[in-house]
Protein backbone atom coordinates (compact mmCIF):
# COMPACT_ATOMS: atom_id res chain seq x y z
CA UNK A 1 0.00 0.00 0.00
CA UNK A 2 3.18 2.58 0.83
CA UNK A 3 4.23 1.99 -2.12
CA UNK A 4 1.43 2.77 -4.62
CA UNK A 5 0.60 5.85 -2.38
CA UNK A 6 3.87 6.78 -3.05
CA UNK A 7 3.60 6.38 -7.02
CA UNK A 8 0.01 8.26 -6.78
CA UNK A 9 1.85 11.41 -4.98
CA UNK A 10 4.46 11.54 -7.85
CA UNK A 11 2.20 10.89 -10.93
CA UNK A 12 -0.63 12.92 -9.93
CA UNK A 13 -4.24 11.89 -9.56
CA UNK A 14 -5.15 12.90 -12.77
CA UNK A 15 -2.27 10.98 -14.49
CA UNK A 16 -3.02 7.47 -12.33
CA UNK A 17 -5.70 4.75 -14.01
CA UNK A 18 -7.81 3.61 -11.04
CA UNK A 19 -7.43 -0.35 -10.32
CA UNK A 20 -10.65 -0.39 -8.04
CA UNK A 21 -8.73 -0.96 -5.28
CA UNK A 22 -9.97 2.95 -3.23
CA UNK A 23 -13.98 2.60 -2.80
CA UNK A 24 -15.40 -0.55 -3.99
CA UNK A 25 -19.18 -1.39 -3.63
CA UNK A 26 -19.92 0.72 -0.85
CA UNK A 27 -21.03 4.37 0.29
CA UNK A 28 -19.43 4.21 4.19
CA UNK A 29 -16.36 6.63 4.83
CA UNK A 30 -14.50 3.67 6.31
CA UNK A 31 -13.71 1.91 3.02
CA UNK A 32 -11.87 4.88 2.09
CA UNK A 33 -8.35 4.83 3.37
CA UNK A 34 -5.72 7.18 3.16
CA UNK A 35 -5.56 9.09 0.15
CA UNK A 36 -6.48 6.54 -2.30
CA UNK A 37 -9.61 7.77 -4.78
CA UNK A 38 -13.75 7.66 -4.63
CA UNK A 39 -15.14 5.91 -7.42
CA UNK A 40 -18.34 7.21 -8.06
CA UNK A 41 -19.85 4.13 -8.95
CA UNK A 42 -18.82 2.73 -5.48
CA UNK A 43 -22.58 3.98 -4.72
CA UNK A 44 -26.19 3.32 -5.43
CA UNK A 45 -28.61 5.48 -6.92
CA UNK A 46 -29.05 7.93 -10.12
CA UNK A 47 -25.79 9.71 -11.24
CA UNK A 48 -26.81 12.66 -9.58
CA UNK A 49 -27.62 10.95 -6.30
CA UNK A 50 -24.08 9.23 -6.67
CA UNK A 51 -22.41 12.15 -7.11
CA UNK A 52 -24.07 13.63 -3.99
CA UNK A 53 -22.65 10.97 -1.98
CA UNK A 54 -19.05 10.85 -3.52
CA UNK A 55 -18.99 14.88 -2.91
CA UNK A 56 -19.99 14.74 0.73
CA UNK A 57 -16.61 11.85 0.84
CA UNK A 58 -14.26 14.49 -0.30
CA UNK A 59 -15.45 17.50 0.88
CA UNK A 60 -14.82 15.93 4.59
CA UNK A 61 -11.31 13.93 3.62
CA UNK A 62 -8.27 15.00 4.65
CA UNK A 63 -6.49 15.24 2.71
CA UNK A 64 -9.39 15.90 -0.02
CA UNK A 65 -9.77 12.37 -2.60
CA UNK A 66 -10.24 12.93 -5.89
CA UNK A 67 -13.40 11.59 -7.15
CA UNK A 68 -12.94 8.92 -10.49
CA UNK A 69 -15.66 8.51 -12.84
CA UNK A 70 -15.99 5.89 -14.93
CA UNK A 71 -15.42 5.06 -18.73
CA UNK A 72 -19.07 4.81 -19.51
CA UNK A 73 -21.75 7.38 -20.08
CA UNK A 74 -23.24 9.64 -17.10
CA UNK A 75 -25.75 12.45 -16.58
CA UNK A 76 -26.08 14.84 -14.67
CA UNK A 77 -28.53 17.80 -13.63
CA UNK A 78 -27.75 19.10 -10.40
CA UNK A 79 -25.90 22.27 -9.63
CA UNK A 80 -22.67 22.07 -7.64
CA UNK A 81 -21.01 24.22 -5.29
CA UNK A 82 -17.46 24.04 -5.77
CA UNK A 83 -14.90 23.84 -2.38
CA UNK A 84 -11.53 23.95 -2.08
CA UNK A 85 -9.76 20.15 -3.47
CA UNK A 86 -12.46 19.22 -5.28
CA UNK A 87 -11.49 16.62 -8.29
CA UNK A 88 -13.54 15.38 -10.74
CA UNK A 89 -11.35 12.67 -12.53
CA UNK A 90 -12.26 11.02 -15.96
CA UNK A 91 -10.66 7.30 -15.87
CA UNK A 92 -7.34 8.99 -18.16
CA UNK A 93 -6.11 11.60 -19.77
CA UNK A 94 -6.43 11.78 -23.78
CA UNK A 95 -7.52 13.84 -26.59
CA UNK A 96 -10.79 13.25 -27.31
CA UNK A 97 -13.77 14.47 -29.83
CA UNK A 98 -17.38 14.07 -29.31
CA UNK A 99 -17.37 14.38 -32.96
CA UNK A 100 -15.48 11.57 -33.85
CA UNK A 101 -17.35 7.89 -33.42
CA UNK A 102 -16.16 4.49 -34.60
CA UNK A 103 -12.80 4.24 -33.04
CA UNK A 104 -13.74 1.16 -30.64
CA UNK A 105 -14.63 2.88 -27.80
CA UNK A 106 -11.37 4.85 -27.51
CA UNK A 107 -12.67 7.93 -28.00
CA UNK A 108 -14.19 9.47 -26.57
CA UNK A 109 -13.81 7.58 -23.10
CA UNK A 110 -15.61 9.02 -20.75
CA UNK A 111 -18.88 11.01 -21.48
CA UNK A 112 -20.64 13.48 -19.06
CA UNK A 113 -24.29 14.92 -20.76
CA UNK A 114 -24.83 17.92 -18.66
CA UNK A 115 -28.75 18.76 -18.10
CA UNK A 116 -28.45 22.56 -16.51
CA UNK A 117 -28.60 25.60 -17.09
CA UNK A 118 -25.61 28.34 -16.98
CA UNK A 119 -24.45 31.61 -14.42
CA UNK A 120 -25.82 30.82 -11.18
CA UNK A 121 -27.53 27.48 -12.64
CA UNK A 122 -23.82 26.13 -14.04
CA UNK A 123 -22.86 22.89 -12.88
CA UNK A 124 -20.11 24.07 -10.80
CA UNK A 125 -20.34 26.80 -9.15
CA UNK A 126 -18.12 29.15 -6.96
CA UNK A 127 -19.64 30.77 -4.26
CA UNK A 128 -16.19 31.60 -2.41
CA UNK A 129 -12.45 31.63 -3.48
CA UNK A 130 -11.71 28.58 -3.52
CA UNK A 131 -8.38 26.64 -4.03
CA UNK A 132 -6.62 23.95 -5.89
CA UNK A 133 -9.99 22.40 -7.83
CA UNK A 134 -9.44 20.15 -10.75
CA UNK A 135 -11.66 18.87 -13.67
CA UNK A 136 -9.48 16.52 -15.67
CA UNK A 137 -10.25 14.04 -18.62
CA UNK A 138 -13.94 14.25 -19.44
CA UNK A 139 -15.80 15.32 -22.49
CA UNK A 140 -18.57 17.06 -21.55
CA UNK A 141 -22.10 17.59 -24.27
CA UNK A 142 -25.05 19.86 -23.37
CA UNK A 143 -28.71 18.50 -23.29
CA UNK A 144 -29.95 21.25 -23.55
CA UNK A 145 -28.29 24.17 -26.14
CA UNK A 146 -28.35 26.46 -22.60
CA UNK A 147 -25.67 24.53 -20.35
CA UNK A 148 -22.50 26.33 -18.66
CA UNK A 149 -19.96 24.38 -17.59
CA UNK A 150 -18.37 26.35 -14.75
CA UNK A 151 -19.20 29.47 -13.21
CA UNK A 152 -17.02 31.55 -10.57
CA UNK A 153 -17.90 35.33 -10.75
CA UNK A 154 -16.04 38.05 -9.23
CA UNK A 155 -18.50 39.19 -6.68
CA UNK A 156 -17.85 35.10 -5.21
CA UNK A 157 -13.96 35.85 -5.08
CA UNK A 158 -11.57 33.83 -7.62
CA UNK A 159 -10.99 30.42 -8.29
CA UNK A 160 -7.37 29.78 -7.37
CA UNK A 161 -5.15 27.72 -8.45
CA UNK A 162 -7.83 25.20 -10.50
CA UNK A 163 -6.29 23.06 -12.82
CA UNK A 164 -8.52 22.00 -16.18
CA UNK A 165 -7.09 18.92 -17.51
CA UNK A 166 -7.83 17.73 -21.46
CA UNK A 167 -11.41 18.68 -21.30
CA UNK A 168 -14.22 18.59 -24.38
CA UNK A 169 -17.26 20.80 -24.82
CA UNK A 170 -20.30 20.12 -27.24
CA UNK A 171 -23.55 21.95 -28.03
CA UNK A 172 -22.71 24.19 -24.50
CA UNK A 173 -24.11 28.01 -24.46
CA UNK A 174 -20.71 28.65 -22.35
CA UNK A 175 -17.58 26.90 -20.68
CA UNK A 176 -15.90 29.58 -18.15
CA UNK A 177 -18.01 32.37 -17.27
CA UNK A 178 -20.78 34.35 -19.07
CA UNK A 179 -20.18 38.10 -21.63
CA UNK A 180 -22.09 39.51 -18.60
CA UNK A 181 -20.10 37.89 -15.66
CA UNK A 182 -16.46 36.45 -16.97
CA UNK A 183 -15.08 33.92 -14.89
CA UNK A 184 -12.93 34.81 -12.09
CA UNK A 185 -9.36 33.04 -11.85
CA UNK A 186 -6.03 33.51 -10.26
CA UNK A 187 -2.86 30.95 -11.15
CA UNK A 188 -5.35 29.07 -12.90
CA UNK A 189 -3.78 26.19 -15.18
CA UNK A 190 -5.55 24.75 -18.56
CA UNK A 191 -4.00 22.04 -20.03
CA UNK A 192 -3.76 19.36 -22.37
CA UNK A 193 -5.33 18.82 -25.20
CA UNK A 194 -9.22 20.70 -25.56
CA UNK A 195 -11.82 21.02 -28.10
CA UNK A 196 -15.14 23.20 -28.36
CA UNK A 197 -17.68 22.20 -31.04
CA UNK A 198 -21.50 22.80 -31.78
CA UNK A 199 -21.38 26.34 -29.62
CA UNK A 200 -24.07 27.68 -29.00
CA UNK A 201 -22.79 31.50 -27.72
CA UNK A 202 -19.52 33.03 -26.47
CA UNK A 203 -17.30 29.69 -24.36
CA UNK A 204 -14.87 31.99 -22.67
CA UNK A 205 -15.22 34.67 -20.68
CA UNK A 206 -12.25 35.37 -18.27
CA UNK A 207 -11.26 38.18 -15.95
CA UNK A 208 -8.41 37.79 -12.94
CA UNK A 209 -4.25 37.87 -13.23
CA UNK A 210 -1.75 35.02 -12.76
CA UNK A 211 -2.52 32.46 -15.03
CA UNK A 212 -1.31 29.82 -17.45
CA UNK A 213 -3.62 29.07 -20.25
CA UNK A 214 -2.89 26.26 -22.61
CA UNK A 215 0.38 26.83 -22.35
CA UNK A 216 0.97 22.97 -21.98
CA UNK A 217 -1.49 22.17 -24.21
CA UNK A 218 -3.80 23.26 -27.01
CA UNK A 219 -7.96 24.07 -27.74
CA UNK A 220 -9.17 24.03 -30.98
CA UNK A 221 -12.47 25.88 -31.60
CA UNK A 222 -14.70 27.25 -34.03
CA UNK A 223 -17.89 28.81 -34.56
CA UNK A 224 -20.00 28.97 -37.37
CA UNK A 225 -23.07 31.63 -38.21
CA UNK A 226 -24.81 34.24 -37.92
CA UNK A 227 -24.26 35.13 -34.90
CA UNK A 228 -24.13 39.13 -34.81
CA UNK A 229 -20.07 39.53 -34.32
CA UNK A 230 -20.23 37.39 -30.89
CA UNK A 231 -17.06 36.74 -30.08
CA UNK A 232 -15.58 32.93 -29.13
CA UNK A 233 -13.43 34.35 -26.52
CA UNK A 234 -13.48 37.60 -24.37
CA UNK A 235 -10.51 38.40 -21.83
CA UNK A 236 -12.12 41.34 -19.30
CA UNK A 237 -9.21 42.75 -17.60
CA UNK A 238 -7.28 39.24 -17.25
CA UNK A 239 -3.16 40.97 -16.92
CA UNK A 240 -0.09 39.17 -16.40
CA UNK A 241 -0.92 35.95 -17.76
CA UNK A 242 0.02 33.41 -20.66
CA UNK A 243 -2.31 32.18 -23.73
CA UNK A 244 -1.00 29.75 -25.94
CA UNK A 245 -1.83 27.30 -29.01
CA UNK A 246 -5.46 28.67 -29.37
CA UNK A 247 -6.61 27.21 -32.60
CA UNK A 248 -9.77 29.53 -33.10
CA UNK A 249 -11.94 29.25 -36.14
CA UNK A 250 -14.68 32.19 -36.65
CA UNK A 251 -16.47 31.70 -39.72
CA UNK A 252 -19.33 33.99 -40.81
CA UNK A 253 -20.81 36.42 -38.56
CA UNK A 254 -18.48 35.62 -35.46
CA UNK A 255 -15.35 37.65 -34.40
CA UNK A 256 -12.36 35.85 -32.70
CA UNK A 257 -11.07 37.76 -29.71
CA UNK A 258 -12.03 40.34 -27.38
CA UNK A 259 -9.80 42.43 -25.06
CA UNK A 260 -10.53 44.79 -22.72
CA UNK A 261 -10.02 46.07 -19.42
CA UNK A 262 -9.30 49.43 -17.66
CA UNK A 263 -6.65 52.26 -17.63
CA UNK A 264 -5.78 50.87 -14.32
CA UNK A 265 -4.66 47.23 -16.05
CA UNK A 266 -1.40 45.76 -15.52
CA UNK A 267 -0.85 44.49 -18.82
CA UNK A 268 1.12 41.59 -19.70
CA UNK A 269 -1.68 39.40 -21.06
CA UNK A 270 0.24 37.19 -23.76
CA UNK A 271 -0.75 35.64 -26.30
CA UNK A 272 1.90 33.20 -28.43
CA UNK A 273 1.70 30.66 -31.11
CA UNK A 274 -1.75 31.46 -32.37
CA UNK A 275 -4.03 30.55 -35.44
CA UNK A 276 -7.18 33.41 -35.08
CA UNK A 277 -8.68 32.95 -38.71
CA UNK A 278 -12.01 32.27 -40.60
CA UNK A 279 -12.48 28.48 -42.21
CA UNK A 280 -9.95 29.52 -45.22
CA UNK A 281 -9.91 31.99 -48.03
CA UNK A 282 -13.58 30.71 -49.45
CA UNK A 283 -15.16 30.49 -46.21
CA UNK A 284 -13.63 33.40 -44.14
CA UNK A 285 -14.90 35.43 -40.97
CA UNK A 286 -17.37 38.58 -41.98
CA UNK A 287 -15.66 41.04 -40.58
CA UNK A 288 -12.51 41.67 -37.83
CA UNK A 289 -10.57 38.70 -35.66
CA UNK A 290 -9.21 40.35 -33.04
CA UNK A 291 -10.58 43.25 -31.43
CA UNK A 292 -8.46 45.56 -28.85
CA UNK A 293 -10.86 48.17 -26.28
CA UNK A 294 -8.39 47.80 -23.31
CA UNK A 295 -6.07 46.81 -21.22
CA UNK A 296 -2.60 45.38 -22.37
CA UNK A 297 -1.97 42.63 -24.73
CA UNK A 298 0.73 41.33 -26.71
CA UNK A 299 0.68 38.80 -30.05
CA UNK A 300 3.12 36.95 -31.31
CA UNK A 301 3.99 34.34 -33.85
CA UNK A 302 0.15 34.74 -34.84
CA UNK A 303 -1.32 33.07 -37.92
CA UNK A 304 -4.22 35.34 -38.87
CA UNK A 305 -6.41 34.47 -41.65
CA UNK A 306 -9.40 35.26 -44.07
CA UNK A 307 -10.90 37.88 -42.53
CA UNK A 308 -12.63 41.00 -43.21
CA UNK A 309 -14.65 39.48 -46.18
CA UNK A 310 -18.03 41.42 -45.71
CA UNK A 311 -17.96 43.68 -42.31
CA UNK A 312 -21.11 45.87 -43.85
CA UNK A 313 -22.92 42.61 -42.55
CA UNK A 314 -22.71 44.02 -39.05
CA UNK A 315 -24.64 46.55 -37.01
CA UNK A 316 -22.84 46.74 -33.37
CA UNK A 317 -20.06 48.73 -34.74
CA UNK A 318 -18.02 49.46 -38.15
CA UNK A 319 -15.08 46.56 -38.78
CA UNK A 320 -11.80 47.93 -40.45
CA UNK A 321 -9.47 45.54 -40.01
CA UNK A 322 -8.04 41.92 -39.30
CA UNK A 323 -7.49 43.67 -35.91
CA UNK A 324 -9.29 46.68 -34.63
CA UNK A 325 -7.10 48.48 -31.61
CA UNK A 326 -9.85 50.47 -29.98
CA UNK A 327 -8.21 51.29 -26.77
CA UNK A 328 -5.75 50.29 -24.15
CA UNK A 329 -2.35 49.14 -25.46
CA UNK A 330 -1.43 46.75 -28.22
CA UNK A 331 2.07 44.38 -29.35
CA UNK A 332 1.66 42.82 -32.63
CA UNK A 333 4.84 41.23 -34.09
CA UNK A 334 5.61 38.07 -36.15
CA UNK A 335 2.46 37.91 -37.79
CA UNK A 336 1.77 35.68 -41.14
CA UNK A 337 -1.37 36.71 -42.60
CA UNK A 338 -3.55 35.35 -45.45
CA UNK A 339 -6.22 37.02 -47.05
CA UNK A 340 -9.88 35.57 -47.81
CA UNK A 341 -10.75 35.72 -51.24
CA UNK A 342 -13.50 38.64 -50.88
CA UNK A 343 -10.90 40.47 -48.94
CA UNK A 344 -8.78 43.33 -50.67
CA UNK A 345 -5.48 43.79 -50.37
CA UNK A 346 -6.52 47.29 -48.96
CA UNK A 347 -8.32 46.10 -46.35
CA UNK A 348 -5.65 47.02 -43.01
CA UNK A 349 -4.04 43.95 -40.96
CA UNK A 350 -4.10 46.70 -38.52
CA UNK A 351 -6.40 49.30 -37.75
CA UNK A 352 -5.56 52.24 -34.88
CA UNK A 353 -8.43 54.37 -33.63
CA UNK A 354 -7.63 55.19 -29.87
CA UNK A 355 -4.44 53.72 -27.58
CA UNK A 356 -1.63 52.54 -29.19
CA UNK A 357 -0.48 49.79 -31.39
CA UNK A 358 3.46 48.70 -32.21
CA UNK A 359 3.24 46.42 -34.79
CA UNK A 360 6.76 44.72 -35.90
CA UNK A 361 7.66 41.89 -38.92
CA UNK A 362 4.08 41.45 -40.59
CA UNK A 363 4.26 38.89 -43.58
CA UNK A 364 1.81 38.59 -46.48
CA UNK A 365 1.10 35.15 -47.49
CA UNK A 366 -0.82 33.19 -50.20
CA UNK A 367 -1.95 34.56 -53.13
CA UNK A 368 -0.43 37.64 -54.51
CA UNK A 369 0.28 40.76 -52.86
CA UNK A 370 1.65 43.49 -54.79
CA UNK A 371 2.28 45.84 -51.91
CA UNK A 372 3.24 45.15 -47.95
CA UNK A 373 0.30 44.56 -45.95
CA UNK A 374 -1.74 47.56 -44.71
CA UNK A 375 -2.06 49.15 -41.06
CA UNK A 376 -4.10 52.71 -40.41
CA UNK A 377 -4.08 55.23 -37.59
CA UNK A 378 -6.93 57.26 -37.46
CA UNK A 379 -6.74 58.52 -33.74
CA UNK A 380 -4.05 56.70 -30.84
CA UNK A 381 -0.63 56.28 -31.49
CA UNK A 382 0.95 53.70 -34.15
CA UNK A 383 4.74 52.46 -34.29
CA UNK A 384 5.19 50.24 -37.05
CA UNK A 385 8.28 48.81 -38.82
CA UNK A 386 8.92 48.65 -42.26
CA UNK A 387 7.71 44.94 -42.88
CA UNK A 388 4.16 46.77 -43.20
CA UNK A 389 3.11 50.26 -45.03
CA UNK A 390 1.46 52.75 -43.05
CA UNK A 391 -1.26 55.09 -43.99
Amino acid sequence: MSTRRTILKRLGAAAVVTTGVAVAGTSSASAAVGDEEILLDSFTGTDDQKLTAALDMARTSSPRRPIRLAARSHSFSQTRTTFSGLRILGPNVGWQNPEISGTGGALPQCNVTLNCGNGASSWLVGTATTYNVMVSGITFKSSNAVTQFYHHPFSAGTSYATTLDTLSFYGFKHVLGTPADPFSMTLVTTKGSWTCVAVQDTQFSLRGSDNFLWVAGDMNYGWQGANGGKYLMRFSNLSKTAVRHLYLTARGGSRAVLIEGPASQQGGLDFTDCVIEGQNLNDPAMGALIVVNGGGVSFTNTKLNFGMARPADFTDQKDTALIMVQGGTALITNTWTNRASATAESIPVVAVSGGSAYVTRVMGMGGTWVNKPLVTRTAGALVSDTSVRAA
